[in-house]
């Protein structure tokens, strides 16, 4: 594969002397966790881990690759578990499909790394930016990550509603998620902390990574078209995970639904005092169904589709305080001492 070119974007302007105090802390040997979530990836997971293999140890990274196998239908496992009778591989198998949010958080909470790297295995994201990031954590960056350099192989629609998403998202709010973001990230040890803090389950990692802060750098890169396989995230996963963003981390849907009634009482009180001032001065003939009956519907679908918004921030609530776990692991395969767990 063809190496990418990086474009650097100080998004958060980092003092010198703070990257030169993180530089100096960084640890002369790290060990350099790199993170796999995986769905049906049997093709392409072989592949990745040989590359991220070969693109680190080129380097001399320690490192160790964890698969976390978010219920594959495939053989994913057993092509991973292949890779780990000769490469540094760790799976870590969820007992079901849990989404790819629970399986970053998965990793997180498993991997014990000085630096973590996550990428996606069906090589959309460049392996062969890695070791950039990587660089730029040792310059004394805390964290690195990808921004999309365009989206022109998107639909127009997935366009749109990525565009709204994130204009309602960072509406009014005082901590603003850059947009066109991606998961293809490193991460320093303290941020890998700070995330296992957070014990909330409807997780929208874009905005956790957003929110803990430490000190950041963007840097775009060019996505690549799947290596193999078909994608299993559609329209319908963008939309669960676009309600899960808006909802975890804005309250923005509330406001414009708080401002629409607003201008509808507004408005029936204008109404009101017109029909009062008509009815004085020319009468009021027995007239006006069609009327009636577009404003009672219009009325009942407005009100319908404020108790859904309200619903859905309640039902969030009725999932975080039921306390059931985020995830369950059945099962861990690490390589120790050469041999296959």
């Amino acid at each position: 594969m063809k190496a990418q070119t990086a474009m650097t974007d100080a998004r958060n302007f980092v003092p010198p002397y703070l990257l030169e105090l993180h530089a100096a802390e960084r640890p002369a040997d790290p060990l350099v966790s790199c993170l796999i979530p995986a769905y049906n990836e049997s093709e392409n997971i072989a592949p990745m881990l040989e590359t991220l293999h070969r693109l680190l140890s080129e380097r001399g990274y320690r490192h160790e690759l964890v698969v976390v196998d978010d219920g594959s239908r495939d053989d994913t496992v057993p092509k991973a578990l292949e890779a780990a009778k000769r490469l540094p591989v760790t799976v870590i198998q969820l007992s079901r499909n849990f989404g790819k949010e629970i399986a970053l958080t998965a990793g997180i909470d498993n991997i014990g790394g000085d630096v973590a790297v996550l990428i996606d295995g069906d090589f959309q994201h460049p392996p062969e930016m890695v070791p950039v990031f990587l660089a730029k954590w040792r310059e004394g960056y805390d964290m690195v990550y990808s921004v999309r350099a365009n989206r022109d192989g998107e639909t127009l629609a997935k366009r749109a509603f990525t565009r709204v998403f994130y204009a309602l998202l960072n509406s009014g709010a005082p901590l603003k998620i850059p947009e066109n973001t991606q998961d293809f990230r490193v991460l320093d040890k303290s941020i890998l902390e700070a995330l296992r803090r957070m014990p909330e389950r409807n997780r929208f990692m874009k905005g956790l990574y957003n929110w803990v802060g430490f000190t950041q750098l963007a840097m775009e890169t060019q996505t690549q078209e799947r290596r193999a396989g078909k994608s299993s995230f559609n329209f319908r996963s963008l939309f669960n995970l676009g309600l899960t963003g808006l909802t975890a981390f804005s309250n923005m849907p509330l406001r414009i639904w708080t401002l629409v009634g607003c201008v509808i009482s507004m408005l029936s009180i204008g109404y009101a005092i017109w029909e009062l001032v008509h009815t004085l001065l020319f009468g009021n003939p027995v007239s006006g169904w069609p009327t009636l009956a577009v404003a009672v519907t219009f009325l009942g679908g407005v009100q319908l589709l404020s108790i859904g918004i309200l619903g859905e921030y309640v039902g969030r609530i009725f999932n975080e305080v039921k306390g059931r776990p985020t995830y369950l692991i059945s099962r861990i395969s690490k390589r120790k001492d050469g041999q296959d767990a």
